[in-house]
């Protein structure tokens, strides 16, 4: 294992990269599909598919709670970026995957 691997195992917090996180999204919509999700949650069982996948890719200790824990940090942001995109004087660029906005507008919503 690398160094940079070590650190991401050391202590209590798993650090997720963004490849990791892209495979998260992308084994959590295959398992959507075959019906792994038949409610809000997920299977328990779809957590562990993917911790294990992203151990095995990625050299790392990944555990089920990590999933679930980082997939709950994931819908937080994609709350946060939807309710700033339905603002007035925002906008989103597809290019760089981020939210768009005037220092006018920008230096309006900050003093609210």
């Amino acid at each position: 294992m690398s160094s940079t691997q070590n650190e991401k195992c050391k202590g209590k917090h798993f650090t997720w990269s963004k490849p990791m996180s892209h495979m998260l999204l992308e084994i959590l919509a295959e398992e959507a599909l075959k019906g792994s999700k038949p409610s809000s949650t997920f299977k328990a069982e779809c957590f562990v598919k993917v911790a294990t996948e992203i151990s095995q890719k990625f050299n790392v200790q990944c555990e089920p709670k990590h999933v679930d824990n980082h997939l709950k940090t994931v819908k937080k942001e994609w709350g946060i970026i939807t309710k700033l995109k339905n603002k007035s004087g925002f906008g989103w660029d597809d290019c760089l995957k981020m939210i768009t906005v005037s220092k006018d507008v920008y230096d309006e919503e900050v003093k609210v």
